[in-house]
């Protein structure tokens, strides 16, 4: 997991391409969100939001509700006595946690990857932010309080913003990008010699939507997440999380960038042998959950792949802190 370092980390001053810079301006000053969606990133993004608050917000929109309720009694979140309200439903799974979940499916029908071009699965993408989410959150009760869970949890959600509003928004340049890397470059060298990096395009548009710092930080520097000097923890472990989604079988056809594991241990002050527990833990849990996520979102079980041997490599590797 050594890090990768044929390329730069992104900076506020670099450019993106012009088109795509006024467009999302324009996306940033319209907030073209579903007035649920936008009502649930707004309560996530402060921390004095109440259950009842979000409850209420739910309850107003009957897709939403039916979905919570689903996951709710879904084989992962059993309970002997069927779920029915979403009073219930915050008691099962976690006020903070289905607050993310239900942000989560908020935007995958808000931004629609369905419909993406050949070569590239979109609704892939949206697993592998679920899952970059649920890591991020379990690294954070490992890391013993140095991050608020909560947090991470949105971090990791919305860590490929950029990417998703490529995909969503602007499939011509995108297009152009998979042209590039069906030639043979790599995501961020295409991204980068065409002024699209994903990266950039997240930052500019968290920006424009006046998220916190934190997630900012952390869609900006999840590729390079040792780059900054705000919320590095945060974005360390939203950067570790996005790796082990790759390793585990959440990923999306392009190469994620390795991260230096014993830097980002010595970062959340974690011992190797605990952060492999934590990997079998994983393993044992992630497809259980991810099978709800498929069925939430109507996927297909067979568009996530089979883990690689890189969390075996990590199980069986020596030394770290």
């Amino acid at each position: 997991m050594s890090q990768n370092g044929q390329d730069r980390p992104p900076s506020p001053k670099d450019t993106v391409e012009p088109q795509v810079l006024r467009r999302l301006t324009e996306l940033g000053r319209l907030v073209s969100l579903p007035q649920t969606t936008f009502k649930l990133l707004n309560l996530l993004v402060n921390e004095d939001t109440s259950s009842r608050q979000f409850q209420e917000v739910v309850e107003q929109d009957p897709a939403l509700t039916a979905k919570v309720l689903s996951l709710s009694n879904s084989a992962y979140y059993s309970r002997r006595m069927p779920v029915r309200t979403i009073e219930r439903a915050i008691t099962v799974i976690g006020f903070k946690e289905l607050e993310a979940l239900a942000l989560g499916l908020g935007l995958s029908e808000t931004f629609d990857l369905s419909q993406t071009p050949p070569g590239f699965d979109g609704e892939a993408l949206w697993l592998h932010s679920m899952a970059v989410s649920w890591i991020a959150k379990e690294l954070s009760l490992l890391s013993r309080g140095i991050v608020i869970p909560s947090e991470v949890m949105i971090a990791g959600l919305l860590h490929d913003l950029g990417l998703i509003i490529l995909i969503s928004k602007f499939p011509v340049h995108f297009h152009q990008i998979l042209d590039l890397t069906n030639a043979g470059h790599s995501l961020l060298e295409a991204e980068k010699s065409l002024g699209l990096r994903h990266e950039l395009i997240g930052w500019h548009l968290s920006s424009n939507w006046s998220l916190p710092t934190v997630f900012q930080q952390a869609i900006l520097r999840h590729h390079f997440p040792f780059s900054g000097t705000q919320h590095v923890e945060e974005t360390v472990i939203v950067a570790l999380a996005d790796n082990l989604a790759h390793r585990a079988g959440y990923n999306i056809k392009i190469e994620t960038l390795n991260i230096d594991l014993s830097l980002a241990l010595k970062v959340l002050d974690l011992r190797l042998e605990t952060f492999q527990n934590f990997i079998r833990n994983l393993m044992e849990k992630i497809d259980q959950i991810g099978q709800v996520w498929r069925q939430i979102m109507r996927l297909d079980r067979n568009k996530v792949t089979k883990p690689d041997s890189g969390l075996a490599n990590i199980l069986g590797s020596r030394g770290g802190k």
